[in-house]
């Protein structure tokens, strides 16, 4: 096992990573560790890798499926990386920044294009590789630039080094975010302020908030909504262990209390068999696992 005691930031063994993820759901970590600045970040991924062990990056654990037997090697929290740097509508931010916090703060400012984030939970990092969006909005439209590790080398990379598409980046599976820099347009303070509330309002009210989850479970197809196909295939309140989907947004999976990852990925199989045959529609997962197998 490599030793990171050189590195700054906190160390931890056999940590629980279900304590990590909005879905309160994961194994333990053999190794962990939230690296305080990106440098240091990408010096723990140098050594791991030269050691030839697995690393995982993750921030928030918000979009996140992970293992039963938890996760080998070294895993990586980004969520102290929180430094950023305002400009003239311009911003730079570290991977592990609230995308929320950074969407009511530009907003604040009277700055366009991420007041479709106002209730995304994840961060910075994780929302780029995934091209997070809500209502009509993709954080895709605001990118500029990018700071990526990638087999141990930083890079810059400008927007028209990347590609985007629909819940999709370039860079996933390929890199992982360190910084990112935006560009807002002006916009109205206060009508900023009212879509953002607005927003946050529609998620409270039409998402099962008061219960572990980890988002919308499926990407919608091209022309329609996962969530009204599991609707109109009666899914809603159908379970398998812990897990169960929502009655209040089909597109949403819950803990109920004791859910296991291989309970989530059960149902998650059955409900795409399901929809294959009764609409022709393969649905593909929004969600990202990490462990055994690798893929959902």
């Amino acid at each position: 096992m490599i030793i990171l005691d050189n590195l700054p930031g906190r160390k931890e063994r056999n940590f629980p990573l279900r304590d990590l993820t909005t879905w309160k759901i994961g194994g333990p970590a053999e190794l962990i560790y939230w690296p305080s600045d990106w440098q240091s970040l990408a010096e723990a991924v140098r050594l791991a890798e030269a050691a030839s062990l697995p690393v995982w990056i993750i921030g928030r654990g918000s979009n996140l499926l992970i293992a039963d037997e938890g996760l080998p090697g070294l895993t990586i929290v980004s969520t102290d990386l929180q430094k950023i740097a305002w400009g003239d509508f311009r911003v730079r931010v570290e991977a592990g920044y609230s995308l929320a916090r950074l969407a009511w703060e530009t907003g604040e400012r009277g700055w366009k294009g991420l007041e479709f984030a106002s209730g995304i939970p994840g961060t910075v990092g994780g929302a780029i590789i995934m091209n997070a969006g809500a209502f009509g909005g993709e954080i895709s439209q605001s990118v500029v630039r990018v700071w990526v590790l990638v087999s141990g080398e930083v890079l810059e990379l400008s927007r028209a080094e990347l590609q985007f598409t629909y819940r999709q980046s370039s860079l996933r599976g390929k890199a992982w975010i360190l910084e990112a820099e935006f560009i807002f347009e002006p916009g109205d303070r206060k009508g900023l302020m009212c879509i953002m509330k607005n927003s946050l309002a529609k998620r409270k009210a039409s998402q099962p908030l008061n219960l572990p989850n980890a988002g919308s479970v499926f990407r919608n197809p091209p022309g329609d909504s996962a969530g009204r196909l599991l609707d109109a295939a009666g899914w809603k309140g159908k379970s398998r262990g812990g897990a169960r989907v929502s009655e209040k947004h089909a597109n949403f999976i819950v803990n109920t209390g004791l859910a296991t990852a291989a309970d989530v990925l059960g149902l998650i199989g059955d409900i795409r068999n399901d929809i294959l045959k009764k609409f022709g529609i393969d649905l593909q997962p929004e969600i990202e696992y990490l462990g055994a197998g690798g893929s959902v």
